[in-house]
């Protein structure tokens, strides 16, 4: 059941990603520039945010055999579309179905996981769940490069999108919501608790809001960097061709997967050392972040392989937050909970890919390395409020809960 969503969403992830490496020639398609690019990036990672809500609503109430077939098919008809498309008007109507196909598939995935799996297993099927998306990401990378080269933009996302289509008909077919006997697990509560009622109860978690703040930290640095502002940053920063640019986040998606493999197996399912790692790991993120924006020059190979490294293990680590959000909450509610968590990271990551795209516009007159130093300001400037918010939730945590080492 579990290998069947998620390899759907596999390929969620490959579809959220491939525009960091189609950039260049999605530009030359639709005949725009690098602030509209961004744009279309924004809109589809706010489409994700927008729904992260009403998706963990439907996961717990609808099922997410239903959930997930209808979000993987609607990935499939967005590669289409962005496939076909000759204008940036079409371009964005294709990111728009990406984003919305995208914002259904985690959430359920983990919820179809509560079922299927022991309670106490739960973070480290999460952190698995987040290794095989990282997967996904690598497959648009280098994989995806090398499509576009030598079959073409059509060829490529027409396939895609078939290959979706494919996924999201076996999960119609093979998921199960459920094991057999053990019931349905979509419905509310017996004593009737109504949508808001959930969502009141998951916001009054000191747990909830722990989860928010470290998937805000981790996550977001990591989407802005991966899906668009890490190639331009790279080649037009700090001197790469595009074929090294595109090494450089296959080398931070790596890390992504380093991440989310030894989180799984080493700290998911402890409370006390997930909340260490997460508050070290976001302390550390502080660190690179001033050092990318204030290095006067072109970062050292060596120095930037370091940061890229943190930031992608970092990237995987968010799974803890998960972990976190599971077991602050009832299991009646782990979809509007984990749809709860998820915004934190995507919240970071439409704020950071705004602001640095203005900041871009504002600074156009400058070099190209001043400029993205001023641009990457807004993200230390985030990363340095959700650790705050993150440290002082995980002390609030630690006063009120018992946890075992």
């Amino acid at each position: 059941m579990w290998g069947v969503a998620a390899a759907c969403y596999f390929v969620a992830l490959f579809h959220r990603a491939s525009l960091a490496v189609a950039a260049d020639a999605a530009s030359e398609r639709f005949s725009i520039g690098p602030a509209a690019l961004s744009v279309a990036s924004a809109l589809q990672l706010a489409i994700y945010l927008a729904l992260q809500i009403p998706a963990g609503v439907l996961a717990d109430r609808v099922g997410p055999r239903r959930m997930i077939t209808a979000a993987t098919l609607a990935l499939a008809v967005g590669s289409a579309v962005f496939a076909v498309s000759g204008s940036l008007v079409g371009g964005l109507a294709g990111r728009a179905l990406i984003g919305f196909g995208d914002a259904f598939l985690f959430t359920n995935v983990l919820r179809l996981a509560a079922h299927w799996f022991p309670g106490d297993g739960f973070g480290r099927v999460a952190a698995l769940t987040g290794l095989v998306g990282g997967f996904g990401q690598l497959a648009a990378t280098a994989p995806l490069e090398i499509s576009l080269r030598s079959l073409g933009w059509l060829s490529t996302f027409l396939a895609a999108g078939a290959l979706t289509a494919v996924l999201g008909l076996s999960a119609w077919t093979i998921v199960r919501d459920h094991p057999p006997g053990q019931g349905t697990g979509t419905r509310p509560r017996a004593d009737g608790e109504s949508a808001l009622g959930s969502l009141r109860a998951v916001l009054a978690r000191r747990g909830t809001w722990h989860a928010f703040w470290v998937h805000f930290v981790m996550m977001g640095q990591f989407v802005a960097v991966t899906v668009l502002w890490g190639p331009p940053w790279l080649i037009e920063a700090q001197g790469y061709g595009t074929a090294a640019a595109g090494g450089w986040v296959l080398w931070c998606v790596g890390g992504f997967l380093l991440g989310a493999l030894l989180c799984g197996q080493f700290v998911a399912g402890r409370q006390r050392r997930r909340e260490r790692v997460t508050a070290a790991l976001s302390m550390l993120l502080v660190l690179v972040w001033s050092v990318v924006v204030g290095w006067p020059g072109v970062l050292p190979p060596a120095l930037l392989a370091v940061l890229l490294l943190v930031v992608g293990v970092a990237g995987g680590s968010a799974m803890l937050a998960f972990d976190g959000v599971r077991a602050a909450n009832e299991e009646h509610r782990s979809g509007l909970a984990v749809g709860t968590a998820n915004m934190g990271g995507f919240t970071a990551a439409v704020l950071i890919q705004l602001a640095v795209g203005g900041v871009l516009r504002l600074t156009v007159d400058l070099a190209a390395g001043p400029s993205y130093r001023l641009a990457y300001l807004p993200v230390l400037a985030l990363v340095v409020l959700g650790t705050a918010a993150q440290l002082r939730r995980s002390r609030g945590t630690r006063r009120r809960v018992p946890v075992a080492r």
